[in-house]
């Protein structure tokens, strides 16, 4: 029997790419979320967080694509859930054999047929518009590639979830 053929480092790398990330151990150890901040910097793709004014985590993002623009301004957390589906964007399927029919669908472009939707898990929700951007777990390439929220690599949203809180001052620059 021949060994089965592994990926290239190359096609790796596609997959899951290798994200920035600098942690200051010190600085979240001893963090509050009363004293928290975001920046977000939609040049290089990345987050800022801040306690106070000693940054705690530096980490890359994927943001709003063109049409999908992520909002610059200064914003505010408005909510946090655990888990949350997108109201908006996500697959529709068959009702009755669960089939996919769509899958990068539109929840108001509903194919025809028996099709029911079903929204896209976005982890470690924090809502900072009521117009539906936020942040969250997803899918972090190098680049820009969301529907205009703020996605987050699996292994550092949690952390910036627990270091905020509602009310946390978020901003948004070029």
């Amino acid at each position: 029997m021949g060994r089965k053929p592994q990926p290239s480092p190359v096609a790796v790398a596609k997959i899951r790419p290798k994200h920035y990330l600098y942690k200051n151990d010190k600085v979240l150890e001893s963090m509050n979320p009363s004293s928290s901040k975001l920046e977000i910097n939609l040049t290089n793709q990345r987050v800022k967080l801040y306690s106070g004014n000693e940054l705690a985590l530096e980490s890359q993002i994927s943001t709003g694509t063109e049409g999908h623009r992520t909002p610059t301004g200064k914003f505010s957390i408005l909510e946090k859930k655990v888990d949350k589906k997108s109201n908006r964007y996500g697959k529709w399927v068959n009702r009755g054999t669960g089939e996919t029919l769509v899958s990068d669908g539109d929840s108001y472009k509903k194919p025809s047929g028996n099709a029911v939707f079903r929204g896209t898990a976005m982890p470690y929700w924090m809502r900072v518009t009521w117009r539906g951007i936020g942040m969250h777990i997803g899918y972090v390439p190098l680049y820009a590639a969301s529907h205009g929220c703020i996605r987050v690599p699996r292994e550092v949203q949690p952390l910036i979830f627990a270091k905020t809180q509602v009310g946390t001052p978020v901003e948004i620059i070029y």
